[in-house]
């Protein structure tokens, strides 16, 4: 499959070289530029790019994406502007990231089905290791 990450802080640089890992094809985006050289050697493509402008998203082949992942983890605002300027270029799959409940109840607004809240999903996976007395994996 063909991914499209955007922002790619600690979660997205993540979720980017593990769908590598697992023979998948992804373009990874950011504004950081040192974002991208930590990690344009372990993934298909990364561009320095604005994903909250539809002009700059036009360039990337958006035809070609299976699924668009927002990965934004700082900006409530720019995390939005890149999902509205997705959907309105056509993109149907889009999973974004929520900040917080709030963020969360807008994306729904906007149609976004596929929201996810990473820290509070890692959050609960380690509490019920520790309730299991499992020894928790700490990376």
């Amino acid at each position: 499959m063909k991914y499209l990450v955007i922002g790619l802080g600690n979660f997205g640089k993540t979720l980017a070289e593990e769908l590598t890992e697992q023979g998948n094809d992804v373009i990874g985006i950011d504004l950081n530029e040192h974002r991208i050289e930590e990690v344009k050697n372990r993934i298909a493509v990364a561009y320095i790019l604005d994903a909250t402008e539809k002009a700059a998203l036009k360039a990337l082949p958006l035809d070609d994406i299976d699924c668009a992942i927002v990965a934004i983890g700082q900006s409530m605002d720019a995390s939005l502007r890149a999902v509205a300027a997705l959907k309105e270029l056509g993109v149907r799959q889009i999973y974004a990231r929520a900040l917080d409940a709030t963020h969360q109840s807008i994306l729904a607004a906007m149609s976004i089905r596929r929201i996810f809240i990473p820290e509070s999903y890692a959050a609960r996976a380690f509490a019920r290791k520790l309730g299991n007395n499992e020894e928790a994996e700490l990376l």
